[in-house]
C-alpha cells in the first residue's frame, strides 16, 4: 500500500534541524524520521546559515523558506502542489486554521506543545474554539494540555485531542551507575575544577515562570547542610543565544546578594547536544517552575542519564516523574523549604540517588522512548487518512 502523504509544518522560528532550536523543533527531528517507513513525509522549515537549503532531517526531505511573513503563505503555495493527505502544523492554531482554509481537500492536524498560542496575547479564549474546530485532530504531549485545550472548548474539539508524550533517545544520555562512567564522571569534574563538590543542576531558559530564583533562595539552607554543593546553571533567556534580560541579570545581583558565589557557576546558554554530558555531572536536577509546565522535556533527560529529579508539582510533570521513585514533587508556591529539604536529602543519601537514578532511566526505556512518540504519531496520520 502506498504511504500517505504526511506535510509537518514548524513553526518557523527556528532551523531545523539545530542544536540551537526550540524543544518543538527538537521534537519533529527526533520523532518524524522514525514513522518514514509508515508515511511520505515532508517537512517545511526555515532558511539558516547552519543548515544548507536542501539539508533533509534525518532522511525526510526538508523544504526550507525565509523566515518572515511570508514564510506560511508560501508553504500554503507549495502544500497545493504537492497535495499532501495531511498537514501536521506544529504550535501555531492560526496558521494551522489559515492552511485549513486553502487547502480544503488535506486534513489539518494542530500539534500543541504547550497553551502559549492558546493564550493571550496570542489568541483571545474566544477565539479557541472556532480556530480548534476544523482540524481534524489536536495533539498535545500530556493530559494537562488535554485539559487545558479543552477548558475552551466545544465537546466537538473535546473529541479530536490526541495525547502523545515526548520521548528520548536514551543513547544520547551516559548514565553514571557503572564503574566506567563514574571514573569518566570524576576526570570531567576534576577538569572542570569541581572535583569534590555535589553538584545539583538546573537546565532551561531564564525566565521567571521558570523558578530560578526559587531555586537560588533555598541555595543558602543547602549549602549549610552541604558545603560543598555547587549548583550548574545552563540556559538562558532565549534559544540559541546569550542575550541578557532583566530576569537573568536580577539571578546574578540575587546570588551575590546571597553570597552563594562559590556556590553557583551559569554556564549561560548550552547547545542542546552538549546538555547530556551536564547531566552526567549531576547528583541532583532541579526544576523549579511556578508556572504550569506542559510535559517539562528536561526532566525526561535528567532521568535518562540517571539523575534523580526534584520538580515542581505543576501542569504536566506529575505525568512524567514518579513522586518518590524517579524524584520528588514539591509545591510550587513560595517558600523555598521543602526543596531544599528534598534535595538535601538526596545530596546526603547516594544510595537513595542510585535507586531513584537507575528508576529514572527504567521508566524512560518503558514509557518514553521516541520510538514510542513516533508510532503513536504515525497511527494518528493513518487514523486521519482512513
Amino acid at each position: 500500500m502506498q504511504r500517505p502523504k504526511v506535510a509537518v509544518i514548524t513553526p518557523g522560528s527556528f532551523v531545523i534541524p539545530s542544536p540551537r532550536s526550540s524543544s518543538v523543533e527538537r521534537v519533529i527531528a527526533h520523532m518524524v524520521p522514525l514513522a518514514s517507513d509508515k508515511l511520505q513525509v515532508q517537512i517545511y522549515g526555515i532558511r539558516g546559515e547552519e543548515v544548507p537549503d536542501t539539508a533533509d532531517v534525518d532522511g525526510v526531505p526538508c523544504i526550507r523558506y525565509k523566515q518572515g511573513p511570508s514564510y506560511i503563505p508560501e508553504v500554503i503555495a507549495d502544500l497545493k502542489r504537492w497535495s499532501p493527505a495531511v498537514v501536521d502544523v506544529h504550535n501555531r492554531p492560526a496558521a494551522a486554521y489559515a492552511i485549513h482554509n486553502a487547502l480544503p481537500d488535506s486534513r489539518i492536524v494542530l500539534t500543541l506543545h504547550s497553551t502559549t498560542f492558546i493564550r493571550e496575547p496570542h489568541l483571545k479564549r474566544k477565539e479557541v474554539d472556532r480556530l480548534l474546530l476544523p482540524m481534524e485532530r489536536i495533539i498535545v504531549n500530556s493530559a494537562y494540555m488535554r485539559a487545558a485545550v479543552t477548558a475552551d472548548s466545544s465537546d466537538a474539539v473535546r473529541r479530536r485531542i490526541a495525547i502523545n508524550e515526548l520521548g528520548i533517545h536514551p543513547g544520547d544520555f551516559l548514565p553514571r551507575w557503572t564503574p566506567a562512567a563514574e571514573a569518566v564522571r570524576a576526570a570531567r569534574l576534576n577538569d572542570f575544577g569541581w572535583a569534590g563538590r555535589r553538584i545539583v543542576f538546573y537546565a532551561g531558559r531564564l525566565v521567571p515562570g521558570k523558578g530560578v530564583h526559587r531555586l537560588l533562595k533555598a541555595l543558602p539552607r543547602i549549602s549549610r547542610t552541604c558545603p560543598d554543593v555547587l549548583l550548574l546553571i545552563a540556559g538562558s533567556a532565549y534559544y540559541g543565544q546569550d542575550r541578557l534580560t532583566p530576569y537573568s541579570v536580577s539571578l546574578h545581583r540575587q546570588t551575590r546578594k546571597l553570597r552563594m558565589g562559590k556556590h553557583v557557576k551559569f554556564l549561560d546558554y548550552v547547545p542542546h547536544p552538549a546538555l547530556a554530558s551536564l547531566y552526567q555531572l549531576a547528583d541532583v536536577t532541579v526544576v523549579p517552575s511556578v508556572r504550569d509546565e506542559a510535559f517539562g522535556l528536561v526532566n525526561l533527560e535528567a532521568m535518562a542519564a540517571g539523575v534523580p529529579v526534584v520538580a515542581s508539582r505543576t501542569g504536566g510533570i506529575p505525568e512524567v516523574v514518579r513522586h518518590g521513585e524517579t524524584g520528588w514533587l514539591v509545591s510550587p508556591s513560595p517558600g523555598e523549604q521543602e526543596m531544599a529539604a528534598v534535595v538535601i536529602g538526596l545530596l546526603q543519601q547516594p544510595d537513595l540517588r542510585r535507586r531513584m537514578g537507575e528508576a529514572g532511566i527504567a521508566e524512560v526505556r518503558k514509557r518514553f522512548l521516541w520510538q514510542h512518540s513516533a508510532q503513536r504519531w504515525a497511527q494518528i496520520m493513518l487514523d486521519c487518512v482512513t
